[in-house]
């Protein structure tokens, strides 16, 4: 199943304004409404706005038809888009639907899943989109504490060998984390220790920033074997049990700075904000339902019925 074309999803394009988004050399077309994307994000308003009137840093695919703005994005990859897309139109029960999904589909399909994850924080990065990041990391941490995944050697070779390091910033700081978990919770072979070593050597920064993570948490006294990377506390303000076993809510998201031991900001927005999409996109057509609205982990955008009878990704 593809997002992009669900209407439970989506919604209905009829009587707005549409932006068609080509994704990857196969150029996977996704139609969506123009204004939500440029509410969102100032990447899609300047780049939409520019092929209005002239040829843009993206590369633009040829237009068959003058009703849609059509963009090309050749160098991402469609199955994150979709992930995107999800995102885009239904903010709330995202991590919902993921969670569901992991329960239903393959281990190969959890292995491309995560991946696109991983490729959803890194469009974040590129098209500025915060929140969009923190979301991916969190998706991340729980798939990895739902399935016991140790960190790979694989991971670690992807982020810092073909990721720049503006983008992978979060996710090495995640990763060199899950690798002390990995290296000293005592699930590692010696073939792989034989690998990450070899890592090390490969790439100086991995090597630094691991030792640097390890001194923290020594002044911490912190125990890396128990201290798990995984596991995402749902508070800022730890007590001194928690702090020995997990790790803040937001301690990989793009504000930890700021944010220090107070309430994450993307919790007050959810709790703050009674609709997400903006009014001039049309709800789709479907029986209501009515939802606990104390219960902001399970509100969706759309009121349908089914959503939670389908199979919620197709990563095949």
């Amino acid at each position: 199943m593809r997002w992009s074309n669900k209407p439970e999803v989506v919604g209905s394009l009829e009587g707005c304004e549409a932006a068609t988004i080509l994704v990857g050399q196969e150029q996977r077309e996704f139609n969506l409404h123009k204004n939500l994307l440029c509410e969102t994000s100032s990447f899609f308003q300047e780049q939409l706005e520019h092929l209005e009137h002239e040829q843009t840093p993206v590369q633009t695919a040829p237009r068959p038809s003058d009703d849609d703005d059509i963009m090309w994005l050749p160098a991402e990859n469609a199955d994150m888009f979709e992930l995107f897309v999800l995102w885009l139109y239904q903010r709330r029960s995202f991590h919902s639907f993921l969670d569901a999904a992991i329960q239903k589909i393959t281990p190969a399909q959890c292995r491309s899943l995560r991946f696109n994850l991983i490729r959803l924080h890194l469009f974040a990065v590129l098209i500025d989109l915060p929140a969009l990041q923190d979301v991916a990391m969190d998706a991340l941490q729980d798939m990895y504490l739902h399935l016991d995944w140790a960190m790979s050697p694989q991971f670690i070779a992807f982020i810092y060998g073909e990721c720049q390091t503006e983008q992978a910033f979060r996710l090495r700081k995640w990763a060199v984390a899950m690798l002390a978990w990995t290296l000293h919770g005592g699930d590692t072979s010696v073939a792989q220790a034989g690998h990450f070593d070899r890592l090390f050597v490969a790439f100086p920064g991995l090597a630094e920033e691991y030792r640097k993570h390890l001194t923290k948490m020594v002044q911490s006294k912190a125990d890396v074997r128990f201290k798990n990377p995984q596991l995402r506390l749902p508070v800022n303000k730890l007590r001194n049990g928690e702090r020995f076993f997990g790790f803040r809510q937001c301690s990989f998201h793009s504000h930890r700075a700021t944010v220090g031991e107070s309430t994450c900001p993307h919790l007050l927005a959810t709790i703050s904000s009674p609709e997400l999409r903006p009014a001039a996109i049309a709800k789709p057509q479907s029986d209501d339902v009515e939802f606990d609205v104390s219960d902001t982990e399970q509100l969706i955008l759309t009121s349908v019925s089914d959503l939670q009878n389908i199979s919620f990704l197709d990563l095949s």
